[in-house]
């Protein structure tokens, strides 16, 4: 019997040097090799022996489905397949891996011809992950959008797909409701391998590079976290980071709601980790000292609560808290909310140095916040008749 036309080509490439050489308990060893490769890649999983075959075949919803298990029957052959091939890694692979062999030539025929029986069965498997159908649960509408969700959906995913499947996403982005994304992204980014991420953060980079569409940003930063935005190739970090900050130093939220520069808008937690970190606190202090209460109005409604990481340097910072109590005391009412709302989440120097600003605009009978150091900070509105309930 001639064994290369009775096998798949590329088994028989794997096996023919130490057939051919009459070294068969080897060409055996090559067999069960290549049948391991062939179950992880289309698995996703990376395990060996027994246990690849329990991760890949095995469990309630395995990751290769033989066949549609839908009858007793469909459930009986996945769970024979499985403990055949736990047998052959058992009984066959392991003895000769670790103990000296001499097969025969008709032992290993009859043993690789099994084994390429079992790889027709695998190539022909279904993939309980596939990339379309990862997308499809994105654009599920019943989609639940919470975190536990979004762990349930990535914990799907087999641990070596998990770069292909964030970068699919990626170019997809586009299709799936940012409001999902707000979940998934993080769940997804933080079961990355190092070269997963690093290969992700590749293809980010190339987009980055050379784009001009405001929503390919926007989108972009969705599927980024400030964490990772610093290993981002430099030129298209660079590039989109002096793009945000140029749209922060006209940025104005108008009388009418509207919204002046709404992408950079989306940059407001990624400034912090900006090469450009200190250009950026630049451009906030000057809109908080703009005579436009619409400039303000811009780094009250979107920054007010990350201005403490971005503007960092005692001057800086002396500076921007100038500016917000000369607002508050000059009447305006969307930054007295913002620093009420966000002072007692500030550090202790912020603190201090707003309470001292503001100290004449507080009442420490009626103050609007008490600190946690006992201190009153502005005042509260004081109660009208008509306030009064009868």
């Amino acid at each position: 019997m001639n064994l290369q036309t009775h096998i798949p080509e590329a088994l028989w490439d794997a096996v023919n040097g130490p057939y051919l050489s009459e070294n068969y308990s080897h060409a055996i060893l090559e067999a069960t090799y290549y049948l391991s490769a062939l179950i992880r890649d289309r698995a996703g999983v990376d395990g060996d022996g027994a246990t690849l075959v329990g991760q890949a075949l095995g469990g309630d919803v395995p990751r290769l489905r033989l066949n549609d298990l839908q009858t007793e029957s469909d459930k009986n052959l996945q769970k024979g397949v499985e403990q055949m091939l736990r047998g052959l890694y058992i009984g066959i692979r392991n003895p000769r891996s670790h103990g000296q062999y001499s097969d025969t030539k008709e032992t290993a025929d009859a043993i690789i011809h099994f084994i390429a029986y079992i790889i027709g069965m695998i190539s022909v498997s279904k993939e309980a992950f596939t990339m379309e159908s990862f997308i499809g649960r994105l654009q599920d509408a019943e989609f639940v959008e919470s975190e536990r969700y979004a762990e349930l959906i990535v914990a799907e995913i087999p641990a070596l797909r998990m770069g292909d499947a964030v970068i699919a996403l990626f170019h997809r982005r586009r299709d799936v409701d940012l409001g999902k994304l707000r979940f998934l992204v993080p769940a997804l980014l933080s079961k990355l391998t190092a070269n997963q991420t690093a290969s992700y953060l590749g293809v980010v980079s190339e987009e980055l590079r050379t784009t001009t569409d405001d929503a390919t940003i926007r989108t972009a930063l969705r599927m980024l976290s400030p964490e990772l935005w610093p290993k981002l190739q430099e030129l298209p970090r660079l590039r989109i980071e002096n793009k945000l900050i140029a749209g922060i130093r006209k940025g104005e939220v108008q009388s009418s709601g509207k919204t002046i520069q709404a992408l950079a808008t989306w940059s407001n937690n990624f400034l912090a980790s900006f090469t450009l970190r200190g250009d950026a606190a630049k451009a906030l202090v000057e809109r908080l000292e703009d005579w436009d209460g619409d400039a303000r109005h811009y780094v009250a409604k979107f920054f007010f609560y990350y201005l403490p990481e971005i503007i960092t340097t005692p001057y800086s910072v002396s500076r921007c808290v100038r500016a917000i109590a000369s607002a508050v005391k000059n009447g305006d009412e969307n930054l007295r909310s913002a620093v009420i709302g966000r002072i007692r989440h500030f550090p202790d120097d912020w603190q201090r140095q707003l309470v001292e600003e503001l100290k004449e605009e507080t009442d420490p009978e009626n103050p609007a916040v008490v600190l946690d150091d006992g201190s009153p900070f502005l005042s509260a509105p004081e109660n009208s008749e008509d306030d009064i309930p009868f």
